[in-house]
């Protein structure tokens, strides 16, 4: 399995010295953020001049683009912001063509207005679930004319937070532009992070997804009460179990090492990773 890494998890001054960098960690995969060149995440316009830049410095580094980031609050209180956000989103898949990549990763968002990573006791609540799916099914009809994939994860603190919310939403849509990313360390919630419980908690999600993955993530979590995420082999995720897991489930993509806090930890994720024998 192909490793790659997140873009925003490693600071270099231009687009090139970015991608060379990535190589030289040992990735020949990257989950891109448009932060890591720009002032937003999501820019309202994205120059084809910047594009062709971005692709050719993946191409000479011989690195593929596997996913770019369109991550917005999509059950956010106010409309007008979710609109805008599916305004930026459209600037992102058209953007994708150039870039040789076909999947945007997407937040399905918090009742939290001030950060959509952050949870709210409104999110649960049935007016949430019902402006997930009205902004998710707009989502899909961009994807559906950019072809690309839309990914979204399971998120303790986001209105989609459990492995069978994830499963009801695919079903809902039953839509192929709409895929999953596992990401083994964001399917516990507080005070479930207990070595005990992993290989339970990834065969749920397996249970559930694995037939609609279209990204893996190699993030871990400390075991604990809370959730307190770090790199691979630095916590309690069995990713020998894991990567057995994604191979049943007919998964051929690439591992995106995620959760990287501190440039120093990347060499020591690479080579847990590598040590993984179904990582090789």
């Amino acid at each position: 399995m192909e490793l790659g890494m997140y873009s925003i998890e490693i600071e270099r001054p231009g687009v090139e010295a970015l991608f060379a960098a990535v190589r030289e960690y040992g990735f020949s995969r990257i989950q891109f953020d448009f932060s890591s060149v720009c002032e937003e995440q999501m820019p309202q316009v994205l120059d084809e001049g910047l594009l062709r830049n971005i692709r050719a410095a993946a191409d000479a580094n011989q690195i593929e683009i596997t996913a770019v980031n369109g991550t917005f609050n999509m059950i956010h209180p106010e409309k007008s912001v979710r609109e805008e956000g599916l305004r930026r989103l459209e600037v992102m898949a058209k953007a994708c063509s150039t870039l040789g990549c076909s999947i945007i990763t997407l937040c399905t968002g918090s009742r939290n207005a001030e950060n959509m990573w952050r949870g709210h006791q409104d999110n649960g609540n049935p007016e949430a679930m019902e402006d997930l799916k009205e902004t998710m099914s707009r989502a899909l009809e961009i994807a559906g004319r950019y072809e690309v994939t839309l990914g979204v994860e399971c998120e303790p603190n986001n209105c989609i937070d459990s492995a069978k919310k994830a499963r009801e939403l695919l079903d809902f849509f039953s839509d192929r532009h709409l895929k999953i990313i596992m990401d083994a360390a964001n399917l516990f919630r507080e005070r479930e992070a207990k070595q005990e419980n992993v290989k339970a908690v990834i065969d749920d999600a397996f249970k559930h997804l694995g037939e609609h993955i279209c990204l893996a993530h190699g993030k871990d979590i400390k075991g604990g009460e809370g959730l307190h995420y770090t790199y691979a082999g630095n916590g309690i995720i069995d990713f020998p179990y894991f990567n057995k897991k994604l191979e049943e489930a007919g998964y051929k993509g690439s591992m995106i090492l995620h959760g990287i806090k501190s440039e120093t930890d990347f060499k020591k994720a690479v080579c847990f990773m590598r040590e993984q024998s179904q990582t090789v």
